[in-house]
């Protein structure tokens, strides 16, 4: 059994979108773009939001699930951990990055701090989504092996 490449890959490039969607609305408020009536703000942080679910159940799925179906020998535990562990660092760099943007007068071991926690949930929800895509696409490649037996 081996870990596929392409789901911890792309849960990175996703998480580091999400880090930057999660806190969209902290974002608009402190930049100086101006947002007239606040009902833009909704829309805007409501499509953020649309679109971070796009990301993480639309293609973290779908190339789990393809990384199932296409390779026998992928495992579906290290292939969750593999995209966990890469989900959480980036989604932590990505906030620190973030927050340090936001109050730049805060201290490195404070914005660490409140970056770990969310960093640890977005690990998480990535690697339950990437254990289901490659089991889904695993008992998906076995019934179309014993149905076409």
């Amino acid at each position: 059994m081996r870990t596929a490449a392409l789901p911890p890959t792309v849960a990175a490039v996703v998480a580091l979108a999400v880090s930057g969607v999660r806190r969209l609305s902290a974002i608009l408020i402190e930049s100086s773009v101006s947002i007239r009536p606040a009902e833009r703000l909704t829309t805007y942080v409501m499509s953020g939001r649309f679109a971070a679910f796009v990301l993480i159940y639309g293609l973290l799925f779908g190339v789990a699930l393809a990384a199932g179906v296409r390779d026998p020998d992928v495992s579906a535990a290290s292939t969750a951990l593999a995209t966990g562990a890469s989900a959480t660092v980036a989604f932590l760099v990505g906030s620190a990055a973030v927050l340090s943007y936001l109050s730049p007068t805060r201290g490195a071991v404070v914005t660490a701090v409140f970056a770990l926690g969310a960093a640890l949930g977005v690990g998480i929800q990535f690697a339950v989504v990437a254990y289901a895509g490659v089991s889904l696409g695993d008992a998906r490649r076995d019934e179309s092996r014993s149905a076409a037996a």
